[in-house]
C-alpha cells in the first residue's frame, strides 16, 4: 500500500505544532514581566513563584485535553482533531493578548490570564500528539524517525520564532505593553493554521473507534504498560527543557544574574540548538530505533545534569550555558522519535487518545511540577545542584521503561505502514 501525502498536509500538520510552541515560548520568555503583571508580590521573585502555580494548572488542562481530542480523533477523524485543536488555540492566544494587568481590573485579571492559559493548555493536549501521529501514520518503519524527528524541528522552531519575537517586541516596544503584540500575532498565525488545516488529508491508517468497539477501559485493560511509558516519555520530553527555560533562566534573571535581554537571548540560542539536534537527529540517525536515540538521550542527560547545575552554584556562567545548550540537545533525542516510538505502541483505533492522555499527563504531572519541585529543593538546601536529584530520578525512571518496554510487538497488532512521499 502506498500513500502520497502532499506538502500542504504535512506543512498543515507542522504549522499547527509550530503555533504551540511558538506561544509557548512566549510565556516563558515573558514570564519575568507578566508575573509582577497578574501576580503582584513583595519581589519578582515572588511574583515569578506565584506564577507558577498558573503554569501547573495549565499543564493539568493538557492530559483532559489529550482525552477529548483523542476522542474526537479516533472516532471523527484525525483532520476534524487537529482543526479544532487550532482554533482553540487561536482565540485563547489572542485573549491573552489583550488581557488587562492586575492594576487595571485587580484580581480579575489574575482569574482571567488563569482562564485563557487554561483554555491553551487544553487545546495545547490535542496538538503535538496529534500531528505527530497523523504525520507518522504516512510513514514506511524505515522513516518513522525520521518523519517524526522533522516535525518536532519544525515544533521547536516555533520556539525560536517565539523568542526572536520576544526579542524584537521588547526591543522596540515598551516592556508593558510589546508582549501583548507579540501574543496577538500568534493568534493570527492560529487562523493561519486553522485555513492551512481545512486541506489536510485524512490519515490512511483511521479507523472509526466507535465500529471497533474499542473504548477507554480496553486502552487501560489491554495497555497499561505502554501507558506508563507515554506517560513517562511525556514527562521527560518536557522536564529538561522546563527546568532551563521555565525555572533556572527567569530564576537567574530575577536575582540579577543577567537581563532580560539576556535571558531572551540566551533562550533563542537555546531553542536553535534543539532545532539543530532535531533536524541532525532526523537526517542522521533515522535508520536506528527510536528506542536506542531516546535511551541514549536519557544517559546523556543523567551525565549532563551534574556539571549544569554546579556551574551555577560556582557562579561560572559560560560554562552553564555550555552545559544548558547541551542538555537541551540530548533531551531532543527523547523528544524527536516519541511520536514514531508512541505510533508503534498503540493500535490505530484509539492510537489518538492513547498517545495524547499518556504523554500530556506526563508533561503535566512531571512538567507542571518541575518548577514547584525545583524552587523547594533550592530554597531547602540553597543549592542549585540539589536539583540533580529530581533529573537523575527521571532519566533513570524513564530509561528502565523504555528497556523494559517490548516494541517489537508493534501494537499486538500486524498493520500495514504505508510509505511516506511528500510531493
Amino acid at each position: 500500500m502506498r500513500f502520497q501525502l502532499p506538502k500542504q498536509s504535512f506543512i498543515g500538520a507542522a504549522l499547527g505544532t509550530m503555533i504551540e510552541y511558538y506561544d509557548y515560548s512566549l510565556f516563558i520568555v515573558f514570564l519575568p514581566i507578566l508575573a509582577p503583571l497578574f501576580f503582584p508580590a513583595d519581589s519578582a521573585y515572588q511574583s515569578l513563584t506565584k506564577s507558577y502555580a498558573l503554569f501547573f494548572i495549565s499543564m493539568l488542562a493538557r492530559p483532559l485535553g489529550g482525552i477529548i481530542f483523542g476522542y474526537i480523533g479516533d472516532h471523527f477523524g484525525r483532520r476534524k482533531a487537529l482543526l479544532a485543536s487550532m482554533y482553540g488555540i487561536a482565540f485563547s492566544t489572542i485573549a491573552i493578548g489583550i488581557t488587562p494587568s492586575f492594576t487595571q481590573i485587580g484580581i480579575w485579571a489574575t482569574i482571567s490570564i488563569l482562564l485563557f492559559k487554561t483554555m491553551q493548555g487544553f487545546c495545547f493536549g490535542g496538538e503535538y500528539n496529534g500531528a505527530g501521529i497523523y504525520v507518522v501514520e504516512h510513514a514506511q518503519s524505515k522513516l518513522e524517525l525520521f518523519i517524526s524527528s522533522l516535525l518536532s524541528s519544525a515544533v521547536l522552531f516555533g520556539s525560536v520564532i517565539g523568542t526572536f519575537v520576544a526579542v524584537i517586541a521588547t526591543a522596540k516596544f515598551s516592556p508593558s505593553w510589546g508582549w501583548r503584540l507579540a501574543f496577538i500575532l500568534g493568534g493570527l498565525m492560529g487562523i493561519l493554521g486553522i485555513i492551512s488545516r481545512k486541506n489536510l488529508l485524512e490519515s490512511p491508517q483511521f479507523q472509526p473507534a466507535d465500529k471497533l468497539k474499542h473504548d477507554l477501559k480496553n486502552m487501560f485493560r489491554h495497555y497499561p504498560k505502554e501507558l506508563i511509558a507515554g506517560f513517562f516519555i511525556g514527562g521527560l520530553s518536557t522536564v529538561p527543557f522546563t527546568t532551563v527555560f521555565t525555572f533556572l533562566n527567569p530564576v537567574l534573571a530575577t536575582k540579577g544574574f543577567f537581563s532580560n535581554h539576556d535571558l531572551m537571548m540566551i533562550q533563542l540560542l537555546l531553542s536553535i540548538s534543539a532545532v539543530i539536534a532535531l533536524i541532525s537527529i532526523a537526517f542522521f540517525c533515522h535508520a536506528i530505533q527510536p528506542k536506542k536515540v531516546m535511551s541514549f538521550g536519557c544517559v546523556m542527560m543523567i551525565l549532563l545534569s551534574i556539571p549544569l547545575l554546579m556551574s551555577i552554584d560556582q557562579h561560572r556562567l559560560y560554562f552553564y550555558i555550555i552545559f544548558a545548550i547541551l542538555m537541551i540537545m540530548a533531551n531532543e533525542c527523547v523528544f524527536g522519535p516519541s511520536s514514531a516510538f508512541l505510533k508503534n505502541i498503540f493500535p490505530a483505533h484509539f492510537r489518538y487518545r492513547a498517545s495524547s492522555f499518556s504523554f500530556c499527563l506526563g508533561m503535566a504531572f512531571f512538567g507542571g511540577t518541575t518548577p514547584l519541585i525545583e524552587n523547594f529543593l533550592y530554597q531547602k538546601t540553597n543549592h542549585f545542584t540539589a536539583i540533580t536529584l529530581w533529573l537523575i530520578f527521571l532519566n533513570v525512571s524513564t530509561f528502565i521503561v523504555i528497556k523494559l518496554l517490548n516494541t517489537k510487538s508493534e501494537n499486538k497488532i500486524n498493520e500495514l505502514q504505508p510509505a511516506l512521499e511528500i510531493i
